[in-house]
């Protein structure tokens, strides 16, 4: 009943939104922008914040031992949700251990369908109704999910994603130029501007769904005249505008830095990306479900904020090397996720250590979901192939669609410089990966569908595999 009130709810107003005119659009983003920034940095975000950046100072007994008492009093608030106490009961959980981590190794990983299926039962009765905000996530496998977080779980995951901007000089009083999945510009409209202001929110927001080779050059303007020096974006996104921008040689502004996240930040979209914007690009690994999340220091690598959240890394059978990032929410008693799956996929870094100094693991990189993974006649998987696109200049956008393990479709967006030599490349880049008994068909096309949240995926597998 939550789920569909809240987001009944939410699809009203957007409807409502979008039939507005274009000043009274931006008076509603100043509104819900004034409304967010007040629920977000109000009462007890201070406190939050200061704990959140004094955890750096953490040595390394300090952090362990933060580590157990979050883990121990969640597994005691999870202990009075009807769901965890079956649980607990079936595979022998003590919620009053000693040794938490020990107790939870004990669980089996929790699915995003375990979740929707048993939505009511994960809810923590004990926890304030009135200080629960709802949470949706889409994932970009369109397998949407509501749940509910209360005020300070919102106000840590937001302390912890500042405290990364402010490794890379980001102030929360710095003007930022979004480009991302919201509706914010309606489909109709078809001259500028494709953007809205939201002053709360210190945000220029663009839309992403009116970007093309004809209004680059509006977006581009834009951008010149608001001055504005931090980008954050969907790595998707901001790709397909740095291609326009260097086809059309358009005038940017002085970029000081550019943050991405929501999409896997692939090693092409980044060269492209800081090649078009002349500035450096850093990333960010989080979710909605606050589980696990991954930040990017000074130094390039990834660090888990082992503070945050309790990750692990499950070793995922048939891809060597590779782990699922699978976490702990401990700071959302109502409601509980232990040993969450993500579906995510991450590659460690074994070296000891960060010359930046902070503690923790250091992941090498982040490798989109399980599904990202092409499946070829044999059953191997074989991923990372956003390295084929790594040298094609000539393609906006590219996805690989797969209906069944024998065959592969590749949809490509053309640049201008587009030649015939460029689709022979393409295919031998993807033999070279792929070896000779997958078929591979190419599929032009003037745009790739995105998902409902804005998102892009790499990979697309449109019917299960025989593997």
């Amino acid at each position: 009943m939550f789920k569909n009130n809240w987001a009944k709810r939410l699809m009203d107003l957007e409807s409502l939104y979008l039939r507005l005119p274009i000043t009274c659009q931006n008076l509603a983003i100043r509104f819900e922008g004034w409304r967010v920034r007040r629920r977000r940095y109000g009462r007890g975000y201070a406190e939050a914040e200061a704990a959140v950046l004094s955890h750096e100072g953490f040595s390394p007994e300090e952090l362990a031992r933060y580590r157990k008492e979050r883990l121990a009093a969640h597994l005691r608030a999870a202990a009075q949700t009807p769901f965890w106490q079956d649980r607990f009961a079936r595979y022998g959980v003590d919620p009053y251990t000693q040794d938490p981590f020990v107790a939870v190794s004990r669980l089996p990983l929790l699915t995003k369908e375990d979740v929707k299926a048993e939505i009511e039962a994960l809810r923590n009765p004990s926890s304030a109704t009135a200080e629960l905000l709802p949470v949706h996530t889409s994932g970009t496998t369109g397998s949407g999910l509501v749940f509910v977080q209360t005020r300070t779980m919102e106000q840590v995951t937001w302390a912890t994603w500042w405290r990364y901007r402010g490794w890379h000089g980001i102030d929360r009083n710095d003007w930022c130029a979004y480009f991302g999945g919201r509706s914010i510009v309606p489909l109709a409209q078809h001259d500028p501007p494709y953007w809205r202001w939201n002053h709360p929110g210190r945000q220029l927001l663009f839309s992403a769904y009116h970007l093309g080779s004809d209004t680059a050059k509006d977006y581009a303007r834009a951008l010149c005249e608001a001055k504005i020096e931090w980008i954050h974006g969907y790595p998707s996104v901001l790709a397909l505008l740095a291609v326009f921008i260097i086809e059309q040689q358009l005038p940017l502004p002085k970029v000081r830095i550019i943050t991405v996240g929501a999409e896997n930040l692939l090693p092409f979209q980044k060269s492209i990306i800081t090649k078009a914007f002349g500035a450096p690009v850093v990333q960010h690994y989080g979710q909605a479900e606050g589980v696990a999340n991954i930040s990017q220091c000074p130094e390039g690598r990834l660090h888990v904020d082992e503070d945050y959240a309790g990750v692990e890394f499950v070793p995922l059978e048939g891809l060597q090397g590779s782990y699922r990032i699978v976490g702990t929410n401990w700071h959302n008693p109502a409601f509980p996720l232990l040993r969450y799956d993500t579906g995510d996929i991450a590659f460690i870094d074994h070296r000891d250590g960060c010359p930046c100094g902070r503690l923790g693991r250091v992941v090498r990189a982040i490798d989109g979901r399980q599904e990202d993974y092409v499946v070829l006649p044999n059953g191997a998987r074989i991923g990372r192939l956003d390295h084929v696109f790594k040298d094609m200049m000539n393609i906006r956008e590219a996805q690989i669609v797969q209906r069944h393990s024998g065959e592969i479709i590749v949809r490509v967006v053309r640049g201008d410089y587009y030649k015939a030599t460029d689709e022979q490349m393409l295919i031998r880049e993807l033999r070279k990966r792929l070896g000779q008994d997958i078929a591979i068909s190419i599929q032009y096309t003037e745009s790739i569908q995105r998902s409902r949240s804005g998102k892009l995926r790499l990979v697309v597998r449109e019917q299960p595999t025989k593997e």
